[in-house]
């Protein structure tokens, strides 16, 4: 699948890096598309830039016929650079300042407000610029009820313990307010769960949706159903079926006629990313061998974050009938929760190996920090033509240009 000399030559050079399969992200791009439009013929999926926000890997997503769903003035800023139509860009934010509230007003993008309180925010900040109001809006509703599939509670987005969301109680009071401002047209945005497996889970957040907008009589012309749509970290999970997701959301409508949409990232990209690590020292301690890479959680957060799998193959030794080990995979940061795997059965690994971990391009590179002064890694996108650096290695100048100097 892989370049190997080429991947050897980067490992000796870079140490860690980014690779991502462009074949597999256009793959599983046109498969949701197709599925989806074959029962909703106007559905669109919005990439959501934080899983993967390099512009190399949106413009697939954009040469697709994707939009895009910012959530941040950071990530307004690549879309304007990548020069996306403002019908294409949704800005989905939360407890959002005014200044950000600006910047999407004056970019003409989608506003999705979160909470009650930014319609007159968004209001004061239009005329105080001399501003329209916008005349679509999207409200982010909390329906009370999330799901995860994940290892962690704090993947379930919805419900009486999340942050996001406007209580169904006060929407039709917040969009009565927004009418009132000159807004003439909304949609319906429900975001409730993140890395989401269960088919059926898309049947009762459609339902449950519905439900309210026909009890509050509300007359959304877009229904967002998120993201969520999760991918199957472990060799024991399974993927999520598409036509079932599909069908749930058909039969959770009932007879209601709205255009559908969503905001999946981690199903498009997630299995389409590899960390490639070498180890660089191998220790036994209390019984246990310990394979430390030169990566660590400033790399891929997730592990040490959230507990989460990913899978680990010995790139450098794929016989399958070499002797395997258990190993403890770690990283070099003053952490104890900087591990990427935990009692892990590899073939017989030495100093100097290149590990790939899988799965990790959605909410990887993304999650980086400078925790130690850690660098974060470099990016590079695989094609048919080759592999192509689409982010440069971070380098000590990077981390030091932003002091201010004594």
């Amino acid at each position: 699948m892989f370049p190997t000399e080429y991947i050897e030559k980067l490992a000796n050079k870079e140490k860690t890096f980014y690779l991502y399969s462009k074949r597999m992200i256009e793959t599983r791009s046109k498969i949701l598309l197709s599925i989806f439009k074959n029962t909703f013929p106007d559905f669109n999926n919005y990439f959501a830039v934080k899983a993967t926000p390099n512009p190399h890997i949106l413009k697939i997503m954009l040469d697709l016929g994707m939009g895009l769903d910012c959530s941040s003035d950071s990530e307004l800023e690549i879309a304007k650079n990548l020069k996306v139509s403002p019908g294409k860009i949704i800005f989905t934010s939360n407890y959002t300042s005014k200044e950000d509230l600006l910047k999407a007003r004056q970019m003409n993008v989608i506003i999705n407000l979160d909470d009650s309180s930014l319609v007159k925010d968004l209001y004061e900040v239009c005329v105080k610029n001399n501003l329209t109001f916008p005349e679509k809006l999207f409200f982010r509703v909390n329906p009370g009820i999330g799901t995860t599939n994940s290892e962690t509670k704090s993947n379930i987005l919805g419900g009486p313990e999340a942050k996001f969301g406007i209580e169904s109680s006060m929407i039709k009071k917040t969009i009565k307010e927004a009418e009132k401002y000159g807004m003439k047209e909304y949609g319906i945005h429900v975001m409730t769960g993140s890395n989401v497996r269960d088919e059926n889970y898309f049947l009762e957040l459609t339902k449950t949706t519905i439900n309210i907008i026909k009890k509050l009589e509300l007359n959304p012309t877009t229904l967002n159903l998120g993201g969520g749509l999760g991918i199957p970290y472990k060799e024991t999970d399974k993927e999520i079926n598409l036509g079932k997701v599909v069908d749930n959301i058909k039969e959770g409508l009932g007879d209601m006629k709205i255009r559908i949409i969503m905001e999946n990232g981690r199903y498009l990209t997630g299995p389409a990313g590899f960390l490639f690590t070498k180890v660089q020292v191998i220790k036994e301690a209390f019984g246990k061998r310990y394979l430390g890479v030169n990566a660590c959680m400033s790399n891929l957060m997730r592990p040490g974050m959230y507990g989460s799998y990913h899978q680990i193959i010995n790139y450098s030794n794929q016989d399958e009938d070499s002797h395997e080990d258990i190993y403890q995979v770690v990283g070099n940061l003053c952490e104890n929760n900087d591990w990427f795997g935990k009692d892990r059965k590899l073939p017989k690994t030495k100093v100097g190996d290149i590990l790939v971990i899988t799965d990790v391009g959605a909410h990887g590179h993304s999650m980086g920090f400078q925790y130690n002064g850690k660098l974060r890694s470099g990016e590079y996108l695989m094609d048919k033509n080759g592999v192509t650096m689409i982010r440069r290695k971070e380098n000590i100048n990077d981390y030091l240009e932003t002091i201010v100097s004594i």
